[in-house]
């Protein structure tokens, strides 16, 4: 529940700051069903995951306007936010490994777009921060296998297995 009043409050903030119409209604529209899926689904790492993309959506919407330059590009962020749902549903099979790949491009993609403004060529870095956080994530997942690849695991309740 408290994701939702964050994201609600977020829209308020942004509407403040005089943030497009646009902008506001395709936030809405990516952040708001994706976080009541995580208010009813109870998958504790990839929630993590959704609130920090969340987070990291807001940072890239909010900071070109409190310096008074041109917005960047959030598409990449969106695209995350719901990748990050599929990458939740698709946990116990093989097609998570491509949407591992697409999420973690996604985040790193749009915290390069963040990074331009401060960093300008050298932004790539960023991506290649985000995509070390990407291969941690998998080796955890590998690591509960025994070093296989394992579809089964249920690592990301971060607590025991559910046998229900």
């Amino acid at each position: 529940m408290a994701k939702l009043m964050f994201i609600f409050a977020a829209l308020v903030f942004l509407y403040f700051l005089k943030t497009t119409t646009t902008d506001l209604i395709t936030f809405a529209i990516f952040a708001l069903p994706t976080g009541l899926y995580f208010l009813l689904k109870k998958a504790r790492k990839t929630d993590t995951l959704h609130t920090v993309t969340l987070i990291m959506t807001i940072a890239a919407m909010i900071i070109p306007r409190l310096r008074g330059i041109q917005p960047i590009q959030t598409l990449f962020f969106y695209i995350a936010l719901l990748l990050c749902v599929l990458y939740d549903v698709a946990y116990n099979s093989k097609l998570w490994y491509l949407l591992w790949a697409a999420f973690w491009s996604c985040t790193g993609l749009g915290l390069v777009e963040v990074a331009k403004l401060k960093m300008k060529d050298k932004a790539w870095i960023i991506f290649l921060a985000a995509f070390l956080i990407g291969l941690r994530d998998l080796f955890e997942r590998r690591k509960s296998c025994g070093g296989k690849v394992c579809t089964l695991t249920d690592e990301r309740t971060v607590g025991p297995k559910n046998n229900t």
